[in-house]
């Protein structure tokens, strides 16, 4: 099997004159406005310059042993673009129109990139979160508000297609992909004939009213989303599209990462299910849904990123490897929710502890134990393996 990096060393010499863009080309440049392109992609109207010399300016900028200290999930984002930077598929393309805009203030992180692909056609991609628990919990907060990188997205994708005549890609993974098809949806129609297609990979769906709105019916055939087997963000919220399942070689939440996203040649390998775990999380957090307000919403996913701060961890990669000590403290934020949300969090939190096989530990599986609320998620699995 094989990965992003893989395709681009065995199929990278193939121009899109000869082998057309695909979902695998889609994912790779969604990532690539994880890369940090201050003071080397030029901002917004200020040329455009090739994969290539952005590469030769970013490594000139950034070390190797800068690099290495970054422990984030999208610390590949850097060999991605100098694969991409190799490679005689992308090489000549153009970067250009970068924006990055973080103000904790404004509870606003918005970052994207125009990609001038030799195809005709220009790709708009939209960064999406890092793995940190701030940034997860922004794709749950768009459970019960606007947040305002959606409105900036929109904005984004007005300014850079306007007064231009060529087809136009949109994609992005995690938050990113959700601002893929939500700046899609409130594009005129004039934009709207040009847009060929919208990649969401991994990322938030919407309210159920977005999803039936005439805004989503006209972009719904030129969707793409696809989702790893264990998909946790990816099922958040309703979908305007059925998702393709993607095999991934990791486990857990840490099945977002796309690097771990398995290729057959140059198609992702599928899969018919999503796991387990993946579905008892959707089918709760559906029902869940449909029976609070939006304020009781603020309220849950409050409570909830509470217990996983209690952790002391900054980010998902700490947590899957969460010691007694910090899942102890987890646990006792969780007792201390006294409110209607209490419950919910504490399921959802015995779904996590499964999910990143932390049951494995005596100690926190007797802890859970005592908690007052009992989750059927044996009974749940075991049900749904008759089912499958």
């Amino acid at each position: 099997m094989s990965n992003l990096l893989d395709y681009l060393a065995w199929r990278g010499d193939l121009p899109l004159e000869r082998d057309p863009f695909n979902s695998v080309d889609a994912l790779l440049l969604s990532c690539l406005s994880y890369v940090d392109f201050a003071d080397v992609a030029p901002g917004m109207g200020e040329g455009k310059i090739t994969l290539e010399e952005a590469s030769e300016r970013f490594f000139t900028l950034h070390s190797p042993e800068e690099l290495s200290q970054d422990k984030s999930f999208i610390n590949f984002a850097p060999s991605m673009l100098k694969a991409l930077a190799d490679s005689d598929r992308f090489k000549d393309a153009y970067i250009l129109n970068y924006v990055n805009d973080t103000d904790i203030s404004r509870e606003i992180q918005f970052s994207a990139i125009e990609v001038d692909t030799s195809d005709g056609a220009t790709f708009i991609s939209f960064r999406g979160t890092d793995d940190t628990i701030i940034g997860w919990k922004e794709d749950f907060n768009l459970s019960f508000m606007t947040v305002p990188a959606e409105d900036e997205a929109v904005a984004y994708l007005k300014k850079v297609t306007d007064g231009k005549n060529n087809i136009v890609r949109i994609g992005g993974h995690s938050k990113g992909g959700h601002l893929a098809v939500y700046s899609a949806a409130l594009a005129d129609d004039k934009l709207n004939s040009r847009i060929e297609s919208i990649y969401n990979f991994d990322g938030p769906g919407f309210n159920r009213d977005a999803t039936e709105s005439e805004n989503f019916r006209k972009i719904q055939g030129r969707i793409v989303k696809m989702i790893p087997e264990s998909s946790i963000v990816g099922r958040l919220l309703f979908n305007a599209t059925e998702p393709v399942i993607v095999r991934s070689n990791e486990t857990g939440i840490m099945q977002h990462n796309p690097l771990s996203w398995q290729l057959e040649g140059k198609e992702f390998e599928t899969r018919d299910f999503t796991d387990k775990i993946s579905d008892l999380f959707d089918e709760t957090m559906t029902k869940w849904l449909d029976e609070m307000s939006f304020e009781e919403r603020k309220v849950f996913v409050d409570e909830l990123f509470s217990v996983f701060e209690a952790s002391g961890c900054e980010n998902l990669s700490m947590l899957t490897k969460v010691g007694v000590k910090g899942t102890r403290a987890m646990i006792g934020r969780m007792k201390e929710i006294k409110n209607d949300s209490g419950e919910k969090v504490r399921t959802l939190m015995k779904m996590f502890f499964v999910n990143i096989n932390v049951l494995k530990d005596s100690v926190v599986k007797e802890r859970l134990e005592e908690s007052p609320i009992k989750l059927g998620i044996a009974a749940n699995i075991s049900k749904k393996n008759g089912k499958q």
